[in-house]
């Protein structure tokens, strides 16, 4: 019990390495779709931070559609910054982006942040109103926030069974998740949906920093 949830928290060794394999195909469409409706809201961001990269699909997607932006990947995992280091690797050598090992607070020296990512992240805040203030300090004044997660119900029953075993947190609304950004200074302007409501691909929070 809880292998899953502390893997999908924070992917190490053979059994990490997997799992980022599976990141890939199972949230590759969800971070496309997700840059694909940032960019019809940011044009021409100067700095982009993908908070929680994971295995690097959402670093290439961003790459791919700004191609004039510094792109910066964090993540806490060694694991997976070595996998988006491999699928990213003429990005970082033609110096369009760096991967660094940490999390928001590793990479507070790139404010201001015209657009910030997080996609199935917000789970393994534990404290997510302290976890997010960096990130908000990180945005520029009318900076864009950009979150992307699954309500509870809309999640595997083995991540519903997991996560909360190992203290990850689950959302039962997007009320919920609004909540926890405004707590951390951040004002939600809409929510989009990936698909059908009911059998949902994902969602989409945009904020900003509130005034």
């Amino acid at each position: 019990m809880g292998v899953v949830g502390r893997q999908f928290g924070l992917p190490s060794g053979p059994l990490g390495r997997i799992v980022g394999r599976f990141m890939v195909r199972g949230n590759a469409d969800l971070n496309r779709w997700i840059v694909r409706e940032i960019a019809r809201r940011v044009s021409s961001p100067a700095v982009v931070v993908d908070i929680g990269c994971g295995p690097g699909v959402g670093l290439a997607a961003l790459l791919d559609a700004y191609p004039t932006a510094r792109v910066i990947g964090v993540d806490p995992s060694a694991t997976m910054c070595a996998q988006a280091r491999r699928r990213n690797r003429r990005a970082i050598e033609a110096g369009r982006l760096i991967v660094v090992h940490g999390d928001a607070r590793d990479v507070a020296d790139a404010a201001p942040v015209d657009v910030v990512v997080a996609v199935h992240v917000l789970y393994f805040l534990h404290e997510p109103q302290d976890d997010l203030r960096p990130v908000t300090r990180l945005l520029a004044p009318g900076g864009t926030f950009a979150v992307g997660y699954h309500i509870r119900r809309h999640m595997p029953p083995v991540a519903q069974r997991d996560f909360p075993a190992v203290g990850h947190r689950l959302y039962d609304s997007d009320d919920a998740v609004t909540a926890v950004l405004a707590a951390a200074g951040l004002a939600t302007d809409e929510v989009r949906v990936l698909g059908d409501p009911e059998h949902p691909g994902g969602r989409l929070l945009l904020a900003r920093p509130a005034a």
